[in-house]
């Protein structure tokens, strides 16, 4: 059973990710690819995929108990 924390941590990598990745590929291309940007980006991008798929299930298990009722 998910807790009101998580899915607020997931809402939180959702808003705060794709701001960190902008900044990112800002980074990389004001100074040149290196790694720390790139390790960055690839570490916020799993979390944000992580965080979709955490709220799609959450949501989707949701209408599910909504119908049986």
């Amino acid at each position: 059973m998910r807790t009101k924390l998580g899915t607020a941590l997931d809402i939180f990598i959702l808003v705060i990710g794709p701001w960190i990745i902008f900044t990112r590929i800002g980074d990389i291309i004001d100074n040149g690819p290196s790694v720390y940007p790139i390790i960055s980006i690839v570490i916020v991008t799993v979390a944000v995929i992580f965080a979709i798929y955490n709220l799609y299930t959450l949501f989707s298990g949701r209408q599910q108990d909504n119908h049986k009722k």
